[in-house]
């Protein structure tokens, strides 16, 4: 595959072929390839996805893969394994949905995913204003919450997290 970037920032959103793999994220113009997860990566992603649905209010929606754009100078271009979005934001069935609709953003680490996943992906929710970000661990079965929002607080306390496929 290849990218030929259409600005000198580096590559844009517009740059990117409309395909399900291998994932595609920018990062300040800067593209992050990686390859489709493991059917275990995946199989957490679903219970996860139906353990936050069974406790969501009803003006959230949970959504696998969705695509969190940032426009600036450069693009930023995320897609967490679950986000928890505002449905007023997919009027219209958006693209890509902006940083200030997302609730909640999660990733299920993977041996490939790692430093991602649990530094610049946690320092760019936390520059977006996203008030949760989770990074779940099926290593160690630990779920890392990060974030201004006390998750004691909301509904997320009502979360059943017991989504490893081994437990």
């Amino acid at each position: 595959m290849s990218v030929a970037p259409s600005d000198p920032a580096g590559v844009r959103v517009e740059d990117l072929p409309e395909q399900a793999w291998p994932r595609q994220e920018i990062v300040d113009g800067s593209l992050h390839v990686t390859p489709l997860a493991s059917a275990g990566h995946q199989d957490i992603v679903m219970r996860l996805c139906m353990a936050l649905v069974a406790v969501a209010p009803k003006d959230l929606r949970v959504l696998p893969g969705v695509n969190i754009l940032r426009r600036a100078a450069t693009d930023r271009l995320l897609i967490p394994d679950i986000a928890v979005v505002d449905a007023e934001a997919l009027v219209g069935d958006p693209v890509q949905v902006r940083p200030d609709d997302v609730y909640l953003a999660v990733e299920v680490i993977s041996p490939s995913s790692r430093a991602t996943d649990l530094y610049l992906k946690r320092e760019l929710y936390a520059e977006w204003g996203i008030g949760s970000y989770w990074a779940l661990d099926p290593g160690s079965h630990e779920v890392h919450r990060f974030g201004l929002r006390p998750v004691e607080s909301c509904w997320l306390a009502e979360v059943d997290l017991s989504v490893w496929p081994d437990a």
